[in-house]
């Protein structure tokens, strides 16, 4: 579910490490947002500009030069200066490509979803929560899935009560992984405060993110309809975790090209050359489909039963 508008008088700096205090996990969201765009240049700079305005954050554009695979590139910022998102185009890439952070990437895959075609490359979801001790226990959470999935865990830790901590669960080279990490601590690091000046709320803040880079056709057409909660079942050890620790009912998606087996790619390839024969047969049947069947099995001389 997506948020609501930007409320046009509670700008604040954009960041993909706010701190929600609350006893319970935030709901999803999105928190990046990369995507391929079946649009021109000009009507989508137009649909971006008009929608942020719409949701109290009106902005204006500023080029800032190329980016590697593209030859142009235009920063949208707010009237804080803050940059709400990068569209890049032109270079070898046929289509134009939208980049948006933090808060930002919520409305632009809103405005994206509702006025293109997309291919997404990248989508975060998060959730937020605080309470003390959660960071270690789903790290000894964490553990336990990457033994019983067999799925990599990496930590980041920075040994120092006033700097957070980050672990990894699963690939960052997959398709989808996990990162867990103390963004009210992180954003204390990022502002020199250390000591009292960090709050409890900053030192319990939790935050788990789904990195999902979808790499195929299919995975890319889904990533562009799903739902931040639906988005937490493209793996299935992912859905079992956010089913764990989120308590909510997380629905396994499959996405993943299927191998067609040799046996039916052959029924497909002989039902396509002989259709037309098929369809002729099917008439004389008078529509009759079990009709139609015994009828084939008898051409084929296999023994059948009525």
């Amino acid at each position: 579910m997506l948020t609501e508008p930007f409320p046009a008088d509670q700008l604040a700096p954009l960041t993909n490490r706010g701190v929600y205090p609350s006893s319970q996990w935030s709901p999803s969201a999105f928190d990046y947002h990369r995507s391929t765009v079946a649009a021109g240049i000009e009507k989508l700079l137009l649909e971006l500009e008009e929608g942020l305005a719409a949701e109290g954050r009106a902005v204006t554009r500023e080029d800032a030069g190329k980016v590697p695979n593209y030859d142009q590139h235009v920063a949208l910022r707010d009237r804080l200066g803050f940059v709400v998102a990068d569209v890049f185009w032109g270079g070898r890439n046929a289509k134009p490509n939208v980049e948006a952070k933090g808060s930002c990437a919520i409305v632009a895959a809103r405005i994206l979803r509702a006025n293109f075609e997309q291919w997404p490359s990248r989508i975060d979801v998060k959730r937020d929560a605080t309470q003390a001790g959660l960071f270690r226990r789903l790290r000894d959470l964490a553990s336990v899935y990457a033994d019983k999935h067999g799925v990599s865990l990496r930590d980041i830790a920075n040994n120092h009560p006033d700097q957070g901590d980050t672990f990894y669960l699963g690939a960052r080279t997959s398709q989808a992984s996990l990162r867990v990490y103390q963004p009210g601590l992180k954003r204390a690091q990022e502002e020199g405060r250390t000591g009292d000046a960090i709050t409890e709320s900053e030192r319990n803040a939790v935050r788990v993110e789904l990195e999902f880079k979808p790499n195929k056709k299919p995975a890319k057409v889904a990533a562009a309809t799903l739902s931040p909660d639906q988005l937490w079942g493209v793996s299935p050890w992912i859905a079992e975790f956010a089913s764990e620790v989120f308590a909510m009912n997380v629905q396994p998606i499959t996405i993943s090209d299927r191998r067609e087996s040799n046996r039916n790619r052959a029924l497909r390839f002989m039902a396509t050359q002989y259709r037309g024969h098929l369809a002729d047969l099917l008439r004389e049947c008078q529509g009759d489909v079990s009709l139609l069947g015994s009828t084939i099995l008898d051409l084929a001389d296999i023994p059948h039963t009525q």
